[in-house]
């Protein structure tokens, strides 16, 4: 499903751009443009630049006067800082996937939270790409997160990617202008990816969490195993189940991704996946659906699970539309089925 409308908006945090976070931006650039190409879509680094309500209309007015450097006032100093640090993210992201289009803007606003979601609200064709530990986890409308409430709110599909660890040699990081160190993000390697999980349930986010991996896969030229957690005791139609799903999956993925399916059998499901999962160098997840049942409670703790372990890099997935996805690769999983029946009678 491609569309050249398709984009995927990043937001970029004075946390990620002003502290050391210990996280590879690099590696998170890429998930942003491996998304983009699989979609033959463009990026945006969405700037997001908090500053005061008495202030705000200075700003704007500097944004859309571009007032001279030299009669700035100290409310737009930081914009053309951020201006500048997103310029050389942009850079990079572009080296990463130079025939992805990647822009970048800052846009200054009185709350994180509904600044993010003025982005990507009203926007079709749009995917917004969280990343945890960025200066989105914090608590805001009745204690959720940045990234709750977009997950919770948000129309567009969302991806929220937890780098899995901190520090290292290759840990990234976009420091201010004037310290005229930004040589690090442009000279340093991100790990290569050379495998990816794919866990999938009955979920209805499983579908994007398979153009995921496919994504990421295709980018990084990486291999995919897509799994599925029966109960040791389950019955032949759970086991037929099963296998339906790892095929739909595999059916995502499409011709062009390394892949082979598993049917597992396990005593607890969140233990094997986890247990797997560290065997990998990135695992695409559907994200839990709150208001669904046991399975799904169980892939929350997956989720969950997953998100503390250092070293594991998890890219979640949530659907927008929840079903439709789903419908479109049943439907054109059935019309080649058919054409190859087809081919082998003549």
């Amino acid at each position: 499903m491609q569309n050249r409308e398709y984009l995927v908006v990043v937001p970029v945090t004075g946390t990620l751009l002003d502290s050391y976070t210990g996280i590879n931006v690099r590696r998170f650039l890429r998930t942003a443009v491996a998304l983009a190409a699989d979609n033959d879509g463009r990026v945006l680094l969405a700037g997001v630049e908090t500053v005061p309500e008495s202030a705000l209309e200075t700003v704007r007015e500097h944004v859309q006067t571009e007032e001279p450097a030299a009669t700035k006032s100290g409310a737009v100093e930081p914009i053309a800082e951020r201006r500048s640090q997103l310029a050389q993210m942009a850079d990079v992201a572009q080296q990463l996937a130079p025939d992805v289009p990647v822009t970048a803007s800052v846009r200054a606003v009185t709350d994180v939270t509904r600044g993010v979601l003025g982005v990507v609200d009203g926007r079709s064709e749009t995917a917004v790409l969280l990343l945890r530990g960025a200066g989105l986890d914090e608590g805001w409308l009745l204690n959720r997160s940045t990234i709750d409430t977009i997950l919770a709110d948000a129309a567009c599909d969302v991806f929220v990617e937890n780098m899995g660890a901190e520090g290292g040699e290759n840990t990234l990081y976009v420091p201010a202008v004037d310290e005229h160190t930004v040589a690090p993000l442009a000279e340093s390697e991100a790990e290569t990816i050379d495998s990816i999980l794919l866990p999938v349930g009955t979920g209805p986010h499983a579908a994007l969490a398979a153009e995921a991996a496919r994504a990421v896969a295709r980018h990084a030229d990486a291999s995919v195993t897509v799994l599925h957690v029966v109960s040791p005791d389950a019955a032949a139609e759970e086991t037929a189940d099963g296998e339906d799903l790892l095929t739909f999956a595999d059916h995502v993925l499409g011709p062009d991704v390394r892949s082979e399916t598993e049917l597992k059998a396990a005593a607890d499901t969140t233990d094997e996946i986890v247990r797997r999962a560290k065997e990998y160098d990135f695992v695409s997840i559907g994200a839990p659906e709150q208001k669904s049942g046991l399975k799904e409670i169980v892939f929350g703790s997956v989720q969950q699970t997953l998100s503390e372990l250092n070293g594991v890099t998890v890219l979640m997935s949530r659907d927008s539309d929840r079903t439709m996805r789903s419908l479109y690769y049943r439907w054109k999983q059935g019309i080649e089925a058919t054409a190859d029946d087809s081919d082998s009678d003549t």
